[in-house]
């Protein structure tokens, strides 16, 4: 048809700024004398620096995510927390901030991580990554790249962008983004066969087609690649909480705070932290390589150790915060014949069941900060869905929370765990975390001692301790006999 060219010619004339502006290194390359090297780490830099801007922005996202995601994605993000109603606003000169978007925020990490080895492994074979990111110019041009990625940040939450977009659709796209590059430089092994110059160019054409599939998407047009590029944007639907009775309530019964957090804490460490620790030990050894080459030097492995130490931290520490974001500031409310579970920071009601469906009910027996501060956690079935049962706690006084909602438990105390079990769980995670500090300050030990004990060691050692753990708390159940 006469009238497709034409109509396809604005949109193709528009981009020509951003087609000139790329070409703009390797006219640079080839007639002004600059170095391909510092280019293509500049590039790299700028893919990375893509992924802490996208969880900034997705913390921000107004529309909710959706639960589950057909075809292909390259994040997933599975937490309870995904579920969470309401927003808090930080700062006044900010939009707020929803509390079920910081899932989608962490796992931009991991992500981030994972991609930045794969083409660290592929740049560093020609290109002294250490010494091209201590140059000035590559320091100032990652200044200049944070602030315009800040101000970028700033005008899509300025111009409203955030209140059409899921968190999803903020941390999915420079994911894949990032994938096809990868994929790209993985299947044309230009870096290999033509060095350096070939390696900047595989950079620029990806960078062309991934601005624009996102120039095609904003103008309603594009093609299945170039609509993968650029991102999904389908959303979800909040979980409807209706028919909330208003005033103040019969009864309300808080979430122990301390408890909470101590329960978030021995979660991370137990559950979370012996993962990311071998997540952390073969990102740490792939840095070695990447930024020391075939010797790396004392002073870059104790400083990228240093750099990983305090992001597991960091990371260990978010997991904490989202345990607390889920229970830490949740009341207990009676209306009439309901249990409303409300947030009080977020002054949203997040779910509720009528008192009558309330069921099996009975004290969770494995939580040791529960022992420890003189708390109580309560298993039990709310409602007829699918998947009805809940947990209410912890909380201080575990008899008012019991006689609030007339829940059917035999009684609120616990039998004592096996202390021999115990000590012997104890010893062995002695050993567990002394063991890293000696293969770091033993030179005698070699990286690969510590490939072996993170990738291998810790994971495993971990399961059956975890088991041995579990045998040490009592079985019995303290569901009255009605309800068993």
């Amino acid at each position: 048809m006469p009238s497709t060219s034409s109509e396809r010619l604005p949109t193709a004339a528009g981009f020509v700024p951003v087609v000139l502006a790329n070409l703009v290194p390797l006219v640079g390359v080839v007639r002004l004398g600059w170095e391909p090297e510092t280019l293509v780490v500049v590039y790299t830099l700028e893919v990375l620096f893509a992924f802490p801007m996208a969880g900034v922005k997705a913390l921000f996202a107004q529309q909710p995510p959706r639960t589950d995601h057909e075809g292909s994605t390259v994040v997933s993000v599975s937490d309870e927390l995904t579920r969470k109603r309401g927003s808090v606003r930080v700062v006044p000169w900010l939009p707020p901030v929803y509390p079920r978007n910081v899932p989608f925020a962490l796992a931009v990490g991991g992500v981030a991580a994972w991609f930045g080895m794969a083409i660290g492994v592929v740049v560093s074979r020609p290109i002294p990554v250490a010494a091209v990111v201590s140059q000035p110019e590559v320091l100032l041009s990652v200044g200049t790249l944070v602030v315009g990625q800040s101000v970028e940040t700033w005008r899509d939450l300025r111009d409203g962008h955030h209140e059409t977009t899921t968190p999803y659709a903020v941390i999915e796209t420079p994911a894949r983004q990032a994938f096809f590059l990868v994929f790209v430089l993985f299947v044309v092994p230009v870096t290999a066969v033509a060095g350096t110059a070939a390696t900047l160019g595989v950079f620029v054409v990806v960078k062309l087609l991934v601005e624009w599939s996102g120039y095609r998407a904003t103008h309603g047009d594009g093609g299945r690649l170039t609509g993968w590029l650029s991102g999904p944007d389908e959303s979800g639907r909040a979980p409807a909480v209706d028919d909330v009775p208003a005033g103040e309530p019969d009864a309300r019964v808080r979430t122990d705070g301390r408890a909470v957090l101590s329960t978030g804490a021995l979660q991370a460490l137990s559950e979370r932290a012996p993962v990311y620790a071998t997540s952390f030990v073969i990102v740490w050894l792939f840095s070695l390589v990447i930024l020391g080459g075939e010797e790396p030097s004392r002073e870059v492995a104790l400083g990228s150790g240093l750099v990983l130490v305090c992001l597991f931290v960091a990371l260990l520490a978010a997991r904490v915060g989202t345990f607390y974001l889920r229970y830490g500031t949740l009341e207990y409310r009676r209306y009439d014949d309901r249990l409303v579970a409300y947030d009080s920071l977020l002054d949203e009601p997040q779910w509720w069941a009528s008192i009558g469906s309330l069921r099996d009910a009975e004290v969770v027996s494995d939580r040791l900060p529960d022992r420890l501060l003189g708390t109580r956690t309560i298993s039990l079935a709310a409602g007829w869905g699918d998947d009805p049962r809940r947990s209410l706690g912890p909380v201080a006084d575990a008899e008012a929370l019991v006689t609030a909602f007339d829940l059917h438990v035999r009684t609120t105390a616990l039998a004592p765990i096996d202390r021999r079990v115990a000590a012997v769980v104890a010893g062995c995670v002695v050993v567990i975390v002394l063991a890293p500090v000696i293969v770091v300050l033993v030179p005698a030990l070699s990286s690969s001692t510590a490939l072996l004990y993170g990738v291998f060691v810790l994971p495993f050692a971990t399961l059956p301790l975890r088991g041995l753990w579990k045998r040490a708390y009592p079985e019995e159940s303290t569901a009255a006999e009605s309800d068993v």
